[in-house]
């Protein structure tokens, strides 16, 4: 079995990674991959924002590229942790970090590399969206289980 954890640096998505890690540890074949989408049109509406907030909307271009940066050191040091379990529970493991349209790269990923499952948590960094907003995009796109974690 070969799940796709979908992370985005909230806490749900830590919970569905430990999830994942519980349901790999019962199957010698499970393979964890985790998998984060720097979404382009987030990072371009904060520095838009930022650049209407401070003023400085000549420095766009450099906005993006240091919030780009900053999501991927962020995402980056949680997959580092999550491997770092992962893989002291001798869960055979990966991770992917791509930057796009969140749904597009989501579907397009999970159809090129053989998964079986989706786990993704309830929520995402904006808890205030409610469940299963990222669910339905991409549950009408692949066919396969999707577990939601809460």
């Amino acid at each position: 079995m070969k799940m796709m954890v979908l992370l985005d640096g909230s806490k749900w998505s830590q919970k569905a990674a430990m999830h994942a890690l519980m349901l790999a540890k019962k199957n010698d074949e499970a393979e964890v991959v985790l998998f984060a989408v720097l979404d382009s049109s987030e990072i371009k509406a904060a520095a838009f924002y930022l650049c209407m907030q401070s003023d400085m909307c000549d420095m766009i271009g450099e906005h993006e590229a240091k919030i780009l940066r900053d999501l991927r050191k962020n995402i980056n040091d949680d997959i580092a942790d999550l491997m770092l379990q992962l893989n002291k529970a001798g869960v055979k493991c990966s991770s992917k970090v791509v930057t796009g349209k969140r749904v597009e790269e989501i579907v397009k990923e999970f159809n090129s590399d053989g998964y079986n499952l989706v786990v993704m948590g309830a929520f995402g960094k904006k808890s205030n969206i409610k469940v299963g907003t990222l669910y339905g995009d991409i549950a009408k796109e692949i066919d396969a289980p999707i577990l939601i974690v809460n």
